[in-house]
């Protein structure tokens, strides 16, 4: 999975530990100091990814390839080229992938505990 170039820079797909099967990150370098954020990259292969309880931290992400579509309590939002989605700290949601997707994600840190 060491193969794709995003902007003439070469990304390293490694799977994603304890994620679900399918799965594939890729460190975005950057120097962030204080900043409570992190950029990402990240890829999935067609399935379903039920996440009931939703992530530890919030993101907004662009997808770049690949279609699919998230489904939330409240509607559901299709996966292509361009969309912007940001997916809330906790809430639930199913990641359903028709073709395999890539995207780049902005990620808030975890809350503190409450």
């Amino acid at each position: 999975m060491n193969d794709d170039h995003i902007d003439g820079d070469r990304t390293v797909w490694q799977p994603i530990p304890g994620g679900a099967g399918g799965t594939w990150s890729s460190a975005v370098p950057t120097d962030r100091g204080d900043q409570p954020y992190r950029l990402a990259k990240w890829r999935g292969a067609p399935g379903v990814y039920d996440r009931p309880a939703g992530m530890p931290w919030s993101e907004t992400f662009v997808v770049y390839r690949g279609q699919g579509t998230v489904r939330f309590s409240h509607g559901s939002i299709d996966l292509y080229p361009g969309a912007v989605v940001t997916l809330n700290q906790g809430e639930p949601y199913v990641l359903t992938i028709g073709e395999t997707l890539e995207k780049f994600a902005v990620i808030t840190t975890r809350s503190p505990p409450a």
